[in-house]
């Protein structure tokens, strides 16, 4: 249970906010009181308004209705530097760091305290090591931030925020791409802020991270607050059904038959990381038609350059790898894979899956370019585009206004799904899945995990990469693991446990 709530006057209090984008409503009507020192959860299906209604708190978007105080006093934002100067920091769940900068470049940025000429970032380092020393989320300063993975990234993130002194601080999904260990060393963290009196908005999908930090707790549905209530006057039961309205059942991964052949076939592979230090040496392993090979892990022990090298993105640096008998690194090239049926869940959508300011038809033509329903004597056909745009949404259960909408417009599960949609369309014989339900609500987990399933079924093969040990577990029909440089396995699911796979993740035989 988290930190007691101030019975005092409310720091912060959101009264009838409502958004509206076209015809969708974001927000509507929302109301929520945050006192001083508490650390409130905001839970909800992707696409209820949670990150919505956290922008408009953030100034990174104007409500169309409603007003905010801060400690009785009404209070706009035109910007999100506005935001930082009346206490408010977010860490958002898709990262706002510049690639191309350094670590301490990226945490300096809005600084007005810098000193430019000369530029002295010390005092930023100095505050960069307390805070990395306080949370256990240690980063490298002078690393390039592009040259990071994507659970790297994250921590900076919240470096960044916690290095301005934020009086209020939301966070987005902080622990999606952390381990368990960096996740209660970031709620001890927020557990100390919080009895100084800094108040934390925390939006997970994570019930244990609810009920681990949270002293109260909203839900949102459908743009509407359904719930608000303290955490010690409900449970897990209420508020699953409040988020979704109804029971969603698991995915169960009980086979309808046996695997066919090899479809991609990997030997002695070794990767390096980008400073020359070994991820992996002598990988063996193949994924067959019609099973799910599960690769779990700690992130950043070679997962991403695994999948990389097997989408023909990255050559290896040595060994072999092959996709139905033929040499990937050869004459095939990722265009002539996509030919054959690969496809590809990158792990980190916004940098390498979507175009967010692009209409979802034409995110749909990023896959299927060459295609001939869409590409005629290279003359692209945008009014089918539009109309297998119309059909994924309709499928899929995509909530957008329609398919000329922004894919920025949408919420991530939405927009996770029409991902999924594109991918699985025309052809497909092989699934590189990389972290498909990360951060994602739990109807929209449920009903991606199906789909994995059903492919399956249907004789694809699928290479799912996730850092979820549980949902590794309940989908995989082989388990390979990635730790402290080596590799465990590939072993089938029946015949290893949970707390095997647990040990080999932490690099132990």
């Amino acid at each position: 249970m988290g930190p007691a709530r101030d019975a005092g006057a409310p720091l912060l209090e959101l009264r009838g906010i409502t958004k509206c984008f076209g015809r969708l409503t974001a927000n509507d009507d929302i109301s929520l009181r945050v006192s001083r020192g508490e650390v409130v959860g905001l839970l909800g299906e992707n696409g209820a308004g949670k990150s919505t209604l956290m922008n408009v708190l953030s100034g990174l978007i104007q409500p169309d209705q409603g007003d905010i105080s801060l400690t009785g006093k009404a209070v706009s934002f035109a910007s999100p530097r506005d935001a930082v100067a009346a206490g408010i920091g977010m860490v958002h769940q898709h990262f706002m760091l510049v690639p191309t900068l350094s670590v301490i470049e990226n945490i300096a940025l809005g600084d007005r305290s810098l000193r430019l000429f000369p530029l002295d970032l010390s005092g930023i380092r100095d505050r960069l090591a307390k805070v990395s020393n306080q949370v256990g989320l240690e980063v490298d300063p002078d690393a390039t931030v592009g040259r990071l993975g994507i659970g790297e990234q994250q921590r900076v993130e919240i470096a960044r925020v916690l290095c301005h002194d934020a009086r209020i601080l939301i966070l987005d999904e902080p622990t999606a791409v952390l381990t368990p260990e960096e996740s209660t060393q970031l709620f001890e963290a927020v557990r100390s802020m919080a009895a100084a009196g800094t108040s934390v908005i925390l939006i997970s999908h994570k019930l244990d991270d609810i009920f681990g930090i949270c002293s109260r707790v909203a839900v949102l549905r459908q743009g509407r607050k359904v719930l608000d209530a303290p955490l010690d006057e409900t449970d897990r039961d209420a508020l699953v059904h409040a988020m979704v309205g109804d029971t969603v059942s698991a995915p169960h991964g009980e086979r309808v038959s046996p695997p066919g052949p090899p479809i991609v076939t990997v030997k002695d592979l070794r990767l390096k990381r980008d400073n020359g230090a070994t991820l992996i040496d002598d990988l063996n392993v193949e994924v067959r038609a019609g099973e799910i090979l599960g690769v779990a892990g700690i992130e950043g022990n070679g997962q991403r350059e695994l999948a990389e090298c097997i989408a023909g993105l990255r050559r290896p640096d040595a060994g072999e790898i092959s996709y139905d008998g033929e040499p990937i690194y050869g004459s095939m090239t990722p265009r002539r894979l996509r030919q054959m049926g690969l496809r590809h869940i990158t792990e980190d959508r916004h940098g390498t899956g979507i175009l967010p300011d692009q209409p979802l038809s034409e995110n749909h033509l990023l896959g299927h370019i060459r295609n001939p329903r869409f590409n005629r004597r290279s003359w692209l056909q945008r009014h089918a585009a539009k109309e297998a745009t119309a059909s994924i949404i309709d499928q899929y259960d995509v909530r957008a206004a329609g398919a000329d909408a922004p894919m920025g417009s949408l919420s991530g599960g939405n927009q996770q799904k029409a991902v999924l949609g594109r991918e699985l369309a025309d052809g497909i014989r092989f699934l590189i899945a990389a972290h498909p339900t990360r951060g994602l609500d739990i109807r929209t987990i449920a009903f991606i995990q199906r789909q994995l399933l059903e492919l399956r079924d249907a004789g694809v093969g699928i290479l799912l990469i996730s850092s979820d040990l549980n949902e590794i577990w309940r989908l995989s029909d082989t388990i390979l693991v990635f730790g402290g440089g080596n590799a465990f396995g590939p072993v089938s699911a029946e015949t290893t446990s949970l707390p095997e796979v647990g040990a080999w993740m932490a690099g132990h035989q």
